[in-house]
């Protein structure tokens, strides 16, 4: 029972006779208490995930979110979508630093069709479809970045995305775009806090003591196949220089963004 109708039914004459000035003053009074209630409550229920959702507090989602390190998809991601992801949260902790986990999440967050692969040193190749068919084929040994002692740098690993829809190529050197644009990047049309975003769950989920060298955006879908990578050994740097003028090392259906420091 709120404010309201309690002294409606239980105060005193002077206070709830229609139309006295007592009654008009008692009734905004109760109306205030009555608001503050059903705001603490709906907190109370914004709390949980599904509620959340149901009554649209997207503001409670973002925070769940935040404290469960679970980011909304770009899709744009559903209420009720967003709501089931975070209820798993534990769930999916369990499998953190598993590749498979990491290009789940990273799917959750790009979707539109995007696909994934991660490889490290040794060539051990975990791969995610679009349907979310997982796949992997190890120690391969197939996989020479720039040239140096896989034993010695086990620890890198590179994360191969295929967004689908999400991202074009587009904006290369003279193409027109000015340097400094801090909602633009060069190669591709996703946003700078997309590719911190997606920095951010690759480092979230990223197997303990590992480095993820690049993270690359492949447009071409044969490209990095597992049997036939295209790094030559020269990759570590964007080029090299032949007869005296620089030439791109790496394939130019890709782009390349930095990895995780660690």
């Amino acid at each position: 029972m709120d404010f309201r109708t309690r002294n409606k039914q239980f105060g005193p004459r002077w206070l709830v006779d229609d139309g006295a000035e007592s009654t008009l003053v008692q009734y905004s009074l109760d109306l205030m208490l009555d608001a503050s209630l059903e705001r603490l409550y709906l907190g109370m229920l914004a709390r949980y995930p599904d509620t959340a959702a149901l009554l649209g507090i997207d503001g409670a989602l973002e925070a769940i979110g935040r404290d469960r390190r679970t980011l909304r998809g770009l899709g744009p991601e559903t209420a009720t979508s967003y709501a089931t992801r975070l209820k798993r949260w534990l769930h999916d902790a369990k499998k953190r630093g598993s590749p498979f986990m990491l290009m789940q999440k990273l799917q959750e967050y790009i979707a539109a069709g995007s696909s994934f692969r991660t490889v490290d040193a040794r060539g051990n190749w975990f791969s995610r479809s679009a349907a979310g068919v997982e796949t992997y084929t190890l120690n391969t040994g197939n996989w020479n970045w720039d040239s140096t002692v896989s034993a010695a740098n086990w620890a890198r690993f590179w994360v191969i995305i295929y967004p689908g829809t999400r991202w074009s190529h587009s904006a290369n050197w003279g193409s027109g775009q000015l340097w400094g644009d801090t909602e633009k990047t060069w190669g591709t049309t996703a946003t700078p806090s997309e590719v911190a975003q997606v920095r951010g769950i690759v480092a979230d989920w990223k197997p303990a003591g590992t480095r993820c060298v690049n993270i690359i955006i492949a447009f071409d879908a044969a490209s990095f196949s597992p049997t036939a990578p295209e790094p030559d050994g020269q990759w570590g740097k964007p080029s090299k220089v032949v007869g005296g003028v620089h030439v791109a090392t790496r394939l130019s259906t890709a782009d390349y963004w930095d990895g995780t420091r660690t």
